[in-house]
């Protein structure tokens, strides 16, 4: 990223920029990537979220279509999600941290809402320890995405804010 990404700040254009990288994982990445990276993301969710109650409104009577639409909602959400991989690698990188810790955390944080879904859908009983682990994965993953950065250069890179 150069210096003038940093200067943009929480932008469309900062988000659209960090989306668009989303399978690059070199370097780092700003705080105000990964924030406007999340609304955007946040926008689309809400989009499909009211897109598939306006096109398909909740229907009690029968149970196969219920399922049917929660796994393609599953799905999509998922689909929004991918371009955060990347986003998260240069994350953790900007502070200096590894990928793989963060990776893990985040994939539970994924189970445990399939886990959940799924378990509320009645096709299983669910995995006990998931409903715990999933938020705890979270809230780790969320405080290390924004930790004070490693000023200057690290192993991961030049620090975005001065390229």
């Amino acid at each position: 990223m150069t210096a003038a990404s940093y200067i943009d700040g929480v932008s469309l254009r900062t988000g659209l920029r960090a989306i668009g990288q989303s399978f690059v994982f070199r370097g780092r990445s700003t705080r105000s990537e990964l924030t406007s990276a999340l609304i955007l993301i946040l926008i689309g969710e809400a989009v499909l979220f009211l897109l598939s109650h306006f096109f398909h409104p909740p229907t009690a009577l029968n149970v196969q279509i219920f399922r049917t639409r929660a796994a393609i909602e599953e799905v999509l959400a998922l689909l929004l999600f991918l371009p955060l991989l990347g986003l998260i690698v240069r994350r953790l990188h900007d502070v200096g941290l590894p990928a793989i810790p963060g990776l893990l955390l985040g994939a539970i944080a994924v189970a445990s809402d399939v886990n959940r879904t799924q378990a509320a859908m009645g096709l299983y009983p669910g995995v006990p320890v998931l409903p715990i682990a999933g938020p705890v994965a979270l809230a780790i993953l969320v405080v290390a995405l924004y930790w004070s950065p490693d000023s200057g250069p690290n192993r991961f890179g030049a620090d975005p804010r001065t390229a």
